[in-house]
């Protein structure tokens, strides 16, 4: 190999970082939700895109991966609740369209390099939706009902349903996203839901705005909707990996942790009820 050669040094890294992927536990033929922190795995002969193929690569030809993807253009803030946009703002509101909008700024790269990729799909929920690569992603995304966001027949009831399992590369502990399933399903009082509007293409390509409603993502009971403070995801998590069983280790210079999806909403569906529930119920 020649080191002068940037193809050869990029190929060196990739075959490193599925190594790595291997190393940390991650098998071919696996359904894995990723959480990424570019930046925390180093430095990267071909940076994100080095990542991306490497992770590929560690699934194999029949493994899938999936990211959170909201919409870079989701008036959430702007329609929570019964607000309205302005007649002229509404109507010069970005129509969502899941093949061409981009992925929320705030879950970073990664996600929006798995949208790119050619053989991508992408849930039709605006806010809240999933991007997926590999042989399960058109399964994954295939619905994603406006009233379900996170719920059981959301994309991420479908990610346990498949024994899928959560990656989080170098990212923290309160991204974990498929615990707002656990959020959702939880037998506990007093749970928060919020509704707002989005604008789709209806089936004959025409811009229409919608009702969505879910659990509240940022605090599904009032306890952890406070500033400052943690929310249940964060603190279903930090028990989880106090308490249970699963794989940690390094890709680059990050640190991971691999988790069971089906056991982690498990976990996450007990704390909730253990905490919150009614006796009974």
């Amino acid at each position: 190999m020649d080191a002068a050669d940037p193809s050869a040094v990029t190929d060196d890294a990739r075959r490193r970082l599925a190594r790595d992927f291997h190393l940390l536990g991650v098998r071919p033929g696996d359904t894995l939700m990723v959480h990424a922190s570019i930046r925390s795995v180093g430095p990267i002969p071909g940076g994100a895109r080095t990542l991306l193929s490497a992770l590929r690569d560690a699934v194999g030809a029949h493994g899938t991966l999936m990211g959170f993807a909201s919409w870079r253009d989701s008036p959430y803030e702007e329609t929570l609740d019964g607000r309205q946009l302005s007649p002229e703002r509404r109507d010069a509101w970005p129509v969502f369209d899941p093949a061409n909008a981009a992925v929320y700024g705030g879950f970073g790269m990664f996600n929006e390099l798995i949208r790119l990729e050619p053989d991508a799909w992408r849930s039709g929920h605006p806010d809240a939706s999933m991007v997926a690569v590999g042989r399960r992603a058109r399964w994954l995304t295939a619905h994603h009902a406006f009233d379900d966001a996170y719920g059981a027949t959301s994309p991420l009831g479908r990610l346990v349903e498949a024994a899928g399992r959560v990656l989080l590369l170098g990212a923290p502990l309160d991204s974990v996203t498929v615990l707002h399933l656990a959020e959702a399903i939880a037998r506990i009082p007093g749970k928060r839901r919020v509704s707002y509007q989005m604008p789709v293409l209806d089936a004959v390509g025409r811009k229409t705005w919608v009702r969505c409603s879910n659990h509240d993502s940022n605090g599904v009971l009032d306890c952890f909707a406070t500033t400052g403070g943690i929310d249940a995801v964060e603190a279903i998590a930090r028990a989880y990996v106090e308490r249970r069983p699963h794989h940690t280790g390094r890709v680059g210079q990050a640190s991971c942790h691999l988790f069971d999806a089906r056991d982690l909403v498990a976990f996450g569906v007990s704390w909730l009820e253990d905490r919150f529930g009614i006796d009974g119920n």
